[in-house]
Parts: C-alpha cells; sequence; structure tokens
C-alpha cells in the first residue's frame, strides 16, 4: 500500500512516500526522485527482502520511474535477488562497523541497467589501479566550515555542477547543514574558498557519505581534495563514526584516485544511477574503515593534524 501524504517537496522535487509492504507490517519510506528517474529506499528496517522488491517495483511502475536503487542490510539481499533486483555494489562493515550494507537495483527501463559510457569508465578503474596505491597527502591546511561560510561554498559547487542531486549551490541549504552538524571543511586562499568537501551523517548507521567535493580549476591536482577528505575522517573518527563511504561519478579520474590514496576499496558501480551535470551518470561506489591501520595512518593523521586551522567544531546532534 503507498501512502502519498507524507512531507513536501524540496527543491529537487524528491517526494518521500509512506510503504507497506504486503504481508508485512513494516513501516518503509521511499523516495520518488523524478529528477533522477528513480525510486530510492535507504535502510529499510524489514527482513522479507522479497516483499520490499515488490513494493518497490509496484511504486516505481506507479511513478513511471526507470529504476529502483535500494541501499539495505545484506541479510535481506537474498528476497530482493528473488525477485529481480541485481547486486550493484557490498559495504562491509556499513552498520556501527560490524554489518554490511548491499546496494541493490533494480531496471524498469533496461539501459539503466548498463554504464552510459563503459569504455571511460573501465579507463578510469584502469588507471585507479595503475596508480592507486595509498600515499601521504601534501601539505595542505584545511578548516571547518562555519555557517557564514555557506554563501561561498554554496558558490563554488554551483559553478563546479551544472547539475546536482541535492540543492547544495543553494546557501540556505549548505548553512542549514553545518549548523545541524554535517563537517564541511575547505580550503581557502586569499580570503576565497577554492576546495570544499563534507560529510553527510548517516546517524542510525553510525557513518557518513563524504560528497560535495568540489576544487576549482586552477587548483586542481595540487592534493587539496586529498587533504580535505583526510580531515574529515578525522572529523568523523573524532565522532566515533567506525566507517565512512562515498559514490563518485566513475568517469573523472581525479576524485576516484583521491578515494584511492586515502585507502579506499572500490565496491561496485551503479550505472546510470543519478543526473549530475549532462545526464544520468554511472556512479563508483567506495567504502573503508576508520580505524587506524599500521603506521602509515598514524603518519596520515599526524599530517592532518598539522594541517587544521581550525580543531573540529563540537557536534549538537540528537543522536
Amino acid at each position: 500500500m503507498l501512502d502519498q501524504s507524507i512531507s513536501s517537496v524540496d527543491t529537487r522535487c524528491v517526494r518521500p512516500m509512506g510503504l507497506t509492504p504486503s504481508g508485512t507490517s513494516a513501516r518503509i519510506l521511499v523516495h520518488d526522485d523524478p529528477y533522477s528517474d528513480r525510486i530510492r529506499c535507504d535502510h529499510p528496517e524489514i527482513t522479507d527482502g522479497a516483499a520490499l522488491g515488490h513494493a518497490l517495483i509496484e511504486t516505481a511502475d506507479k511513478c513511471t520511474r526507470g529504476r529502483v536503487v535500494v541501499l539495505a542490510s545484506a541479510d535481506i539481499e537474498p528476497g530482493l535477488s528473488d525477485v529481480g533486483f541485481s547486486r550493484e555494489g557490498l559495504l562491509p562493515g556499513f552498520y556501527g562497523g560490524k554489518k554490511a550494507c548491499t546496494v541493490m537495483g533494480y531496471y524498469r527501463d533496461d539501459d539503466r541497467g548498463q554504464l552510459a559510457r563503459p569504455e571511460r569508465v573501465h579507463q578510469v578503474r584502469e588507471l585507479v589501479e595503475q596508480k592507486g596505491a595509498r600515499r601521504v597527502a601534501p601539505e595542505v591546511r584545511t578548516r571547518r566550515a562555519k555557517p557564514i561560510d555557506a554563501p561561498r561554498v554554496a558558490k563554488l559547487i554551483g559553478e563546479t555542477f551544472a547539475e546536482y542531486p541535492t540543492p547544495s549551490e543553494d546557501p540556505r541549504y549548505v548553512a542549514r547543514a553545518i549548523a545541524s552538524g554535517t563537517p564541511f571543511r575547505v580550503v581557502e586562499r586569499n580570503g576565497d574558498v577554492v576546495a570544499c568537501a563534507s560529510a553527510d551523517l548517516v546517524r542510525e548507521a553510525k557513518t557518513a557519505e563524504l560528497t560535495d567535493c568540489a576544487t576549482k580549476p586552477a587548483y586542481r591536482g595540487q592534493g587539496l581534495m586529498q587533504s580535505l577528505l583526510a580531515d574529515l575522517m578525522d572529523d568523523l573518527r573524532e565522532l566515533k563514526y567506525p566507517t565512512a563511504f562515498t559514490l563518485a561519478r566513475a568517469t573523472i579520474p581525479g576524485v576516484n584516485l583521491a578515494f584511492s590514496h586515502l585507502g579506499f576499496g572500490l565496491r561496485g558501480c551503479m550505472p546510470r544511477s543519478c543526473r549530475i551535470g549532462r545526464g544520468l551518470e554511472d556512479m563508483n561506489i567506495w567504502s573503508r574503515s576508520l580505524k587506524p591501520q599500521r603506521a602509515f595512518w598514524n603518519k596520515i593523521t599526524k599530517a592532518a593534524r598539522k594541517r587544521r586551522g581550525v580543531s573540529p567544531l563540537t557536534s549538537r546532534m540528537r543522536m
């Protein structure tokens, strides 16, 4: 049963809806995303994967969406597979550092199960495999952003991405996120924000998505993003988050190399997943544990702490 009465529509027209799969008492929140032509379901509390899959397919049919994406406990993957879902990735230790998260896709439109730019995706993957060895980031100072920084952060994101699946080019949206405890970090040059990134907290799972990665063209290739990401991971460690993940455009070498250099593992790829820029993008899935690993990460942490211009802000979150 589908309940379309929940909440309102945001600036990207993502519509939250309540869903009760047949034969269960579970109440599931799903999102109708016409911007990216998909139905998305994140971390449903349900044990019957087949019932959930049938309900999501029915919802996609009613909303005429091209694909469905589910991020859920790996325990329900068999049931989802039985009704036609395919695994796109698997993130170990996603839930509290213990249980794995499976990324599953269902394709009403057959082409949504195929890579949009397969040759480019494979080229980037080969490049990562060749140059993906871990290395210490250069000495680049980053700092935690404050709500007053929101206009400059939003401007940079808006200049970097012609289209984006969240309204991160809106200063009000960015200011609210920072004020709510979402870690944003920036690199400044001569008073100008030239690079930024954030850690979107998934509080119920105690993990975070590293996102909003943007660098002005003149400053690319200088290790700024790697430094931002390293310091954001340090912020997450202070919040006692055991893992982090990201969804990176699979055709862009720089961002994939940055995550590889920081010890993230490539966990899969989501074909034609979401709209960024000029159409539907293939998205690589990366994740890693945030527990210190060997002397290398002691060196990384020491370098990160030396770079940081401002201590992490105390987060006023409701856990």
